[in-house]
């Protein structure tokens, strides 16, 4: 049975370019884009995308099953970025995820909008408790946006399989064995330990989310464990998780559809990836809303068993290919 299923998704993956040669047009590829797989990868990203489980490795996956065809040889003609580099199939697929995390987002905007709201008319009034937590999610920030950086492309090239993705679902999933017997466990957060984090624990945060660059490995899961290794609680280490993501998603989505430039609009269809978005909306908004209340009584120990047993079953299918 699982030699059927990985044939299933050996032969769905070769199929849609199967024909062609070096480049294809922008036509063919806007077909390529159907609500159906707007669909798959809205509810894909927008639930996994703030649970401890790597929204980007289960993206690997589902576009596996879905046939993405991600050829980085084969090249739509007469589209460049803007720096008049061809595009590839590989990157036009990736860059897709981004503009329906554009969705997860605006959930997050809205589940702690009066938080933000907070911060930035604390900001404007440069009161210190505002400026100290803006500080804060800057220093978590930048370690992993520098690594990121400067290693896209070698992250890119070697680091995006399903072998990779694999081995990180394992590994993170035994760290969370590791730390929840380990750190204290769950409890109550105390009075606003958000807005009290020193730049010692929002380092710790963003050292540790460096390690979410490996596919797999989950932004949510290190930058929580990291706010645990902090001292936070539970609910206080997710919800700064939370904020950290809310400007670290940002600022790759903005960087990328820059960086993309006009060959944007040319070949992503507007229907498909509206709906793409609001789905991701959506679902990343429930599923935000979830996650606060579960880590903050039951802890991450549940996320280690499912990210262990999807892991194994991945290898289990590799290793009959």
């Amino acid at each position: 049975m699982l030699r059927l299923a990985f044939g299933l998704w050996l032969l769905s993956s070769l199929s849609a370019f199967a024909g062609y040669g070096p480049t294809v047009t922008p036509e063919e590829v806007r077909r390529e884009f159907t609500y159906r797989r707007a669909l798959v990868t809205g509810t894909v990203e927008g639930v996994t995308e703030y649970l401890p489980v790597s929204s980007t490795g289960h993206m690997i996956i589902s576009d596996t099953l879905l046939g993405v065809p991600k050829y980085p040889d084969v090249t739509v003609a007469g589209l460049a970025d803007r720096k008049g580099r061809a595009v590839s199939l590989e990157r036009i697929a990736d860059d897709y995820i981004v503009i329906i995390q554009l969705g997860a987002i605006l959930a997050v905007f809205v589940a702690f909008f009066g938080r933000i709201s907070t911060l930035v008319s604390g900001l404007c009034r440069w009161e210190s408790p505002s400026v100290e937590l803006a500080q804060a999610i800057i220093v978590a920030f930048i370690p992993a946006a520098l690594l990121g950086f400067l290693f896209k492309d070698a992250i890119t090239a070697y680091l995006f399989s399903v072998e990779v993705v694999a081995a990180a679902l394992l590994v993170g999933g035994l760290v969370i064995l590791v730390a929840e017997h380990l750190l204290p466990q769950a409890r109550a957060a105390r009075s606003d330990e958000v807005a009290a984090i020193g730049w010692r624990s929002a380092l710790t945060v963003g050292l540790c989310q460096c390690f979410a660059l490996i596919p797999g490995t989950s932004r949510s899961l290190a930058t929580i464990l990291g706010g645990r290794l902090a001292g936070l609680s539970h609910a206080a280490a997710t919800e700064f998780s939370f904020l950290v993501g809310l400007l670290t998603l940002s600022a790759a989505s903005v960087y990328k559809m820059w960086s993309l430039g006009p060959a944007l609009t040319q070949v992503y269809p507007a229907g498909p990836a509206s709906v793409g978005l609001l789905i991701a909306a959506v679902t990343a908004f429930v599923s935000v809303k979830w996650l606060v209340g579960y880590v903050s009584r039951n802890g991450l120990g549940v996320f280690a068993w499912y990210r262990i047993a999807l892991g194994g079953v991945i290898l289990a299918i590799l290793a009959l290919k």
